[in-house]
């Protein structure tokens, strides 16, 4: 599997490299896409399940970084937000994607009423292997499992999966509402 940015990678840090690939550093631009470009691939395949479009996303969407990047002030980013303000340009890139060549999203298929998804609190701690884990997350059903990592992994908010997935929100907040009932029936089977 493809490297994803650690925990360690704080928006500090990421602030400060955007402040020196603002100012024209190579080092810093290079850092900058290596910490991003892996991420931005994983949800574009995601999202559209072709190699190829995944890349050319993938490159278009770091171009809108890099253009949008000369307007702003990277240091608004010192206090965090780093994520938030960059995950827009890869979702923006798959949603325009769909919006050329998918369908648009049905109406919800699910009622998130009806199995508390609506409500839910992702807040558990799991102090188990991460082999566990990730058995217990490849069982999933292809969509539930789409769903969590793009929400847990690469931390997407529910709009940007549900832009992602071409879905509707509703039926995002279903899915990953069942995946994670799944996963911890599962980590408690052992």
């Amino acid at each position: 599997m493809a490297r994803l940015p650690s925990r360690m990678y704080s928006d500090s840090a990421a602030a400060s490299t955007l402040l020196e690939v603002k100012k024209g550093g190579r080092e810093a631009m290079g850092e900058f896409v290596y910490q991003h470009v892996d991420r931005f691939y994983c949800i574009a395949f995601i999202g559209t399940l072709d190699p190829e479009a995944a890349e050319n996303i993938t490159v278009e969407a770091m171009r809108n970084v890099m253009t949008a990047l000369r307007n702003i002030n990277p240091k608004q980013f010192s206090q965090g937000g780093v994520w938030e303000w960059v995950s827009g340009f890869i979702v923006d890139a798959v949603a325009n994607w769909h919006a050329n060549y998918s369908q648009a999203p049905a109406g919800p298929i699910t009622d998130p009423t009806m199995d508390g998804s609506s409500q839910m609190d992702w807040e558990t701690t799991v102090i188990l292997g991460t082999q566990r884990v990730k058995r217990c997350i490849s069982l999933l059903q292809e969509d539930q499992k789409k769903v969590f990592i793009l929400r847990h992994q690469l931390n997407l908010n529910f709009a940007q999966v549900a832009a992602v997935l071409n879905e509707n929100e509703d039926n995002v907040m279903a899915w990953l509402h069942r995946a994670r009932v799944q996963v911890v029936k599962c980590l408690g089977r052992g």
